[in-house]
């Protein structure tokens, strides 16, 4: 099995999160801005859609950004902290 995968046009490799992250930021942004737009006609009846998800897309966004961050050592979880004033 190969450890590359192709996001948006761009090889990346399944193990290097904080590259697949941006690739997937690039792909969302080319969704918002409406790049992404496919078109259907039927006789006279034209409909566009998005062919993706922004909520899951989202999610997997999140997902690798943790990822990324245990790589890199970056905490993202803190303890709670109070305060008695």
């Amino acid at each position: 099995m190969s450890e590359m995968v192709k996001i948006g046009g761009v090889e990346v490799s399944i193990n290097a999160p904080c590259e697949i992250v941006t690739q997937l930021k690039k792909v969302r942004l080319t969704v918002v801005t409406g790049g992404s737009v496919a078109m259907t006609r039927f006789d006279q009846d034209e409909v566009r859609f998005t062919p993706a998800s922004l909520p899951r897309l989202d999610a997997a966004i999140a997902d690798y950004e943790r990822q990324c961050a245990a790589l890199s050592g970056k905490r993202t979880r803190y303890a709670a902290r109070v305060s008695w004033k």
